[in-house]
């Protein structure tokens, strides 16, 4: 056979795998959403333009193994959770890599998928030689970049970064509003008992989903979102829609839909119109506390203010004016912290609860060093700072839930600033690198039994430990110079809500659950949440 014949066939197989994942996942989304079957083939016409460019992997970087492109993006597209996706994608081409590096498909062709501990360790601690990639910023007609906004601590990098980063500590270091947690755990509990079927039939993401909500808007914005109280009211309802629409992988792959095909897409609109209408609320809280600034001064402990409130007086105390923050800039970061905060926390908390209830022996285990530190009995007991930190034990099962269900996917993006070898391959300046959380925390070449589930891997001297000096295997929060600052934060959530339910109830899987047989995830491309999990809870007295 010929090299042109080669080639000829190699060309028509493309051809025929555009026509089958278009057929299957990219029309019927374009024809759901008009009748107009010319802006159908419109749309479809530059899919195939775009994903037929998107195919081949560039020449200057073949060297790294890369993930078959059709059925990565079919898992994707399909909706696929990334445990499956892992597992039949991912890791039999990670098995190859020398390096834990790979290559997989992303928004402007292919990225570098950074999955071993001694590369993920470069990548998070030189920062300089790897910055927050700024090119998906860069598409101002997208839900995500009105939403959060350019100028935030996430995607900032260099001098600018460190202005943010400057503003935002010491209102971290500061805010720990554990008595703001142990009220909402109180209420949502309470609120246990009053829907649905009870005890009997908990839908824990949901419950979760609103009790994060509650805490992150007071936290950040001393905003209430009553969504514990309240279920499904606006407020809620629109920051939900907002929120799926920016995590919709199709408009991520393809952000030329909401830059060119926005009038064609009246939901998508909508969605645009909503995230105007809540910027203008957090716009408006902004100024109305800074207005009020000097009164709050003296009336709430440091601990319980909230965190626009503390970099408010953070950004006030700077002496220089060119290291303060413009309201813009403060509400892109809270922003930021909102979603991380929010969304993260809320499903760590779904899968905790999942492992607890389908390990009893680890759920009373935990109980038993709750009931050690918090005492026992009927009453209600919000977990103070100094307690938070005794329960060690607690503390494994939730770093083992990290390991096993990290939120976050990846990192966000990192870009090579310069030609650069990481592990022993070399990676061209301006390519794309992502921390492939998830997928190293499941790979048994580096975690023991990684789908057993086994808090002790956590104990001092234990495996965890082990692996210290080979670079970094555990990152749910990333790690270095811009490790999640909210880490400290989100523990202690945990630890207040999981300690107050060990102590009140006792919860298992019911008879019918879906995940009686293994967690069920569903899909997407960041943020992994548990699909239709419900437990049954029954009161310890």
């Amino acid at each position: 056979m010929t090299s042109l014949q080669v080639l000829a066939d190699s060309t028509n197989q493309h051809l025929e795998n555009l026509s089958s994942f278009y057929a299957q996942h990219i029309l019927p989304y374009v024809k759901g959403r008009s009748s107009k079957t010319y802006i159908a083939a419109a749309i479809a016409a530059l899919f195939s333009y775009r994903v037929y460019k998107m195919v081949h992997v560039p020449k200057n970087l073949r060297h790294i193994p890369a993930v078959p492109f059709w059925p990565y993006m079919t898992s994707v597209l399909s909706g696929e959770g990334i445990d499956i996706r892992a597992r039949k994608v991912i890791l039999p081409v990670l098995a190859k890599s020398p390096n834990g590096l790979y290559l997989r498909p992303n928004q402007r062709g292919w990225s570098v998928g950074v999955a071993a501990p001694s590369a993920m360790k470069t990548l998070f601690l030189r920062i300089g030689d790897y910055p927050k990639d700024q090119k998906l910023l860069r598409n101002q007609h997208s839900l995500a970049f009105k939403f959060i906004g350019s100028q935030n601590i996430v995607a900032l990098n260099g001098p600018v970064w460190k202005k943010h980063r400057m503003i935002a500590n010491p209102a971290f270091h500061r805010s720990m509003p554990v008595k703001l947690f142990g009220r909402l755990s109180e209420k949502m509990m309470l609120q246990f008992e009053k829907e649905g079927d009870g005890l009997e039939n908990v839908d824990v993401p949901n419950f979760l989903q609103r009790f994060t909500l509650d805490i992150i808007g007071l936290a950040a914005f001393g905003y209430d979102f009553e969504a514990l109280e309240k279920p499904g009211n606006e407020k809620v309802n629109a920051y939900e829609d907002i929120l799926t629409g920016v995590r919709n992988p199709l408009h991520f792959f393809f952000p030329i839909l909401d830059r060119r095909f926005l009038w064609a897409m009246p939901k998508r609109r909508e969605l645009h119109t909503k995230l105007g209408d809540m910027n203008n609320v957090f716009n408006n809280i902004i100024e109305n506390k800074r207005q009020t600034l000097a009164t709050l001064k003296g009336s709430i402990e440091d601990a319980e203010k909230d965190l626009l409130t503390l970099m408010l007086e953070a950004n006030e105390e700077s002496n220089d004016a060119d290291h303060r923050l413009s309201n813009s800039e403060l509400r892109s970061d809270l922003v930021v912290f909102f979603v991380a905060g929010h969304d993260t926390t809320s499903n760590a908390l779904s899968f905790a609860l999942y492992y607890l209830a389908v390990n009893p022996h680890i759920q009373e285990k935990a109980r038993k060093e709750v009931i050690d530190i918090l005492g026992d009995g009927n009453d209600v007991v919000h977990p103070t700072s100094t307690q938070c930190t005794e329960m060690k034990y607690l503390y494994m099962i939730i770093k083992e839930t990290l390991r096993m269900s990290p939120p976050a996917q990846n990192s966000s993006p990192r870009e090579g600033a310069e030609d650069i070898e990481l592990a022993g391959s070399l990676i061209p300046k301006g390519t794309v690198l992502n921390a492939d959380i998830f997928v190293m925390q499941h790979n048994p070449a580096i975690w023991k039994n990684p789908e057993t589930f086994y808090p002790e891997r956590f104990a001092p001297g234990a495996e965890s430990e082990s692996k210290a000096g080979t670079g970094l295997a555990w990152v749910p929060f990333g790690n270095g110079p811009r490790q999640c600052i909210g880490m400290n934060f989100s523990l202690a959530e945990q630890k207040v809500l999981l300690s107050m339910l060990l102590r009140k109830f006792t919860w298992e899987l019911p008879e019918n659950s879906i995940n009686k047989d293994g967690l069920v995830l569903n899909g997407g491309i960041s943020i992994i949440s548990p699909r239709d999990l419900h437990l049954k809870f029954t009161p310890r007295f």
